[in-house]
């Protein structure tokens, strides 16, 4: 007994001690972790936020506070925006708090009449025995958050569970008010089925239609891949090696062979040229053989290239 009005009396000044900038206080000999919790407002407005708090107090000698969370779920009401986590330390004592804010906005958060659902008469009006409001109030208990240590070795290790209070929702409407002067019951609802939906084309067919497509376009690349994959490559030609002009010159003179005397004096002259350029004795054989007497003979101009070809003159 004395240790559960120790603990007892810890949460309250917990719970006082949290509330403003004070000093952390202490943990009851024996214990390292406390919790406390509110939910506010605990009457509230159907979608109007609601704050739940958690403050854990913690001894940091026994837990590391940098490891220590709250796993909560507040169904059907919903998380609006992040938890907001605030730290004060002193000592060896750590106090942490969780701030979440939460809504809910769906038809189960709907205050109810008499326990139940509310009956609705043709053209939405309500029960006419209904003269309050809409729905008086909804309870609801919350599910209970856990306090969850990150142990290295273990991993997550529940240490202490948090159960909230019951909360309220109340309606914003009252059928009171909005009966006055006959106007009635403002709201009108019906459970309709939505219409079939309705297409220009049906899907499967568009999908294969967009899927011929497709093949369509790459057809185009793949046919240029696969034809540049077939064309041969051009043959390579070789060119041939540039003439040096003692050969330019002893072609000129087999060409000249079949020409007339003025051509094949020039042809000899310009083979004289080259041989000269060389230092060669056929350059004055070749000069003499083109200023004869006599046209120089086709036979003569002959012999002299093959001389000239199997001396050290000719080009290899």
């Amino acid at each position: 007994m004395r240790a559960l009005a120790g603990v007892v009396a810890a949460l309250a000044v917990l719970a006082v001690g949290c509330g403003g900038d004070g000093d952390v206080p202490a943990l009851p000999e024996g214990k390292f972790i406390a919790t406390t919790r509110s939910l506010t407002p605990r009457v509230q407005l159907f979608a109007e936020p609601v704050v739940a708090r958690v403050d854990v107090l913690v001894d940091s000698e026994r837990y590391d506070p940098d490891r220590v969370r709250v796993a909560a779920s507040f169904a059907p009401y919903e998380r609006d925006g992040d938890v907001v986590l605030t730290r004060r330390d002193q000592g060896r004592y750590t106090h942490l708090r969780y701030e979440f804010i939460v809504r809910c906005l769906t038809y189960e958060c709907l205050p109810e009449v008499g326990g139940g659902p509310p009956e609705v008469q043709p053209g939405g009006l309500p029960p006419a025995t209904q003269t309050g409001g809409f729905g008086e109030r909804k309870t609801f208990t919350l599910k209970t958050a856990r306090v969850l240590y990150d142990d290295p070795d273990k991993g997550a290790q529940r240490v202490r569970n948090v159960s909230w209070p019951v909360i309220q929702s109340v309606s914003r409407l009252n059928l009171g008010d909005t009966n006055v002067a006959g106007i009635g019951f403002p709201f009108e609802a019906s459970v309709t089925p939505l219409p079939q939906a309705s297409y220009r084309i049906s899907p499967a067919l568009f999908g294969i239609g967009l899927l011929i497509a497709a093949l369509a376009l790459l057809a185009l690349p793949v046919g240029l891949i696969a034809r540049s994959l077939r064309r041969k490559p051009p043959p390579v030609v070789e060119e041939e090696p540039e003439l040096t002009p003692l050969e330019r010159a002893l072609r000129l003179v087999e060409w000249a062979c079949d020409r007339d005397g003025e051509e094949r004096r020039a042809a000899l002259e310009a083979l004289a040229g080259a041989l000269d350029a060389g230092e060669s004795e056929l350059g004055a054989d070749a000069r003499r053989l083109a200023w004869s007497r006599v046209p120089p003979a086709p036979e003569a101009m002959r012999r002299l290239v093959r001389s000239v070809r199997e001396s050290d003159a000719a080009p290899d």
